[in-house]
């Protein structure tokens, strides 16, 4: 149930622009126990198919919720998350502040800040799709490898490169209005998500391979760029009303008390 859980935190991270999939992996502890899954996939099939089940639910499911919470009360979503993000890090960073190394730190953290200046200021609305050309379906599925190889990564959010190199809306908008009378789009979105398992395969054996034998670089570069992930996200600037500010307010409560409830389960689970 864990791994199911998590998978659907994964498919909903991968819709917003800032929170990476692997950054939620780590912060639940789950990190190495889930890279060793899917790099051993054979010996853990059950397991690797719970967690992809996760990811494709949280997808399908809050993609459309999502667009709507974003369309209608984008400060106190952003800051919603913003929250789960903040309260999620505090004790990964109390846990390894003693492997923190300044110099790798602040390049993490000035590579998210250089990935955030790239990434385009207003919202694409996607009103035509693409034909369904081989062309097209082959870079739509190459862009769904890189987003899953970055994806998997602590730290960097896939779903940030994504609206850089231009797919980013296209794929939600796939997702958020995917139904029987859009039925076509399941084609692109089914491509997208095997490249996706692919890079996160790949990804995988990079990242268990870096935090094996560079733990230490590792945790700073990744801890800078969830920092910085942090101050991007955070809407201080859209907090120019009352009503905004309170609800915003409200909306970072609820994040703590989701991250507190996640954090005691989790533990039970881990003692038991």
């Amino acid at each position: 149930m864990s791994l199911f859980f998590t998978g659907i935190l994964i498919g909903i991270v991968s819709l917003i622009p800032g929170i990476s999939g692997g950054t939620i992996i780590l912060l639940r502890n789950e990190y190495l126990e889930i890279s060793e899954i899917i790099t051993h996939y054979k010996q853990n099939k059950l397991k690797l198919l719970t967690l992809i089940s996760g990811v494709i639910i949280g997808a399908l499911l809050f993609a459309k919720i999502v667009e709507l919470l974003f369309t209608y009360i984008p400060t106190q979503t952003m800051m919603f998350f913003f929250g789960l993000l903040l309260f999620s890090t505090a004790p990964l960073i109390k846990k390894e502040v003693h492997e923190i190394r300044p110099v790798i730190f602040a390049i993490g953290c000035l590579t998210i800040l250089f990935l955030a200046i790239l990434v385009p200021t207003s919202p694409k609305i996607i009103h035509s799709y693409p034909r369904l050309t081989i062309t097209f379906l082959f870079i739509f599925s190459l862009c769904g490898a890189l987003d899953g190889f970055i994806t998997i990564l602590p730290g960097v959010s896939g779903s940030m490169v994504m609206m850089i190199l231009g797919p980013y809306y296209l794929y939600k908008s796939y997702l958020a209005h995917l139904s029987l009378a859009n039925i076509t789009f399941l084609i692109p979105l089914l491509l997208y998500f095997i490249g996706d398992l692919l890079g996160i395969y790949l990804g995988s054996h990079l990242s268990l391979y870096l935090l094996e034998k560079h733990r230490s670089l590792t945790i700073s570069l990744t801890l800078g760029f969830v920092i910085m992930s942090l101050f991007l996200i955070l809407p201080i600037t859209n907090l120019t009303t009352v009503n905004t500010i309170l609800t915003s307010i409200m909306a970072l409560i609820i994040s703590y008390i989701i991250s507190e409830t996640i954090a005691i389960l989790s533990h039970q689970q881990n003692l038991d």
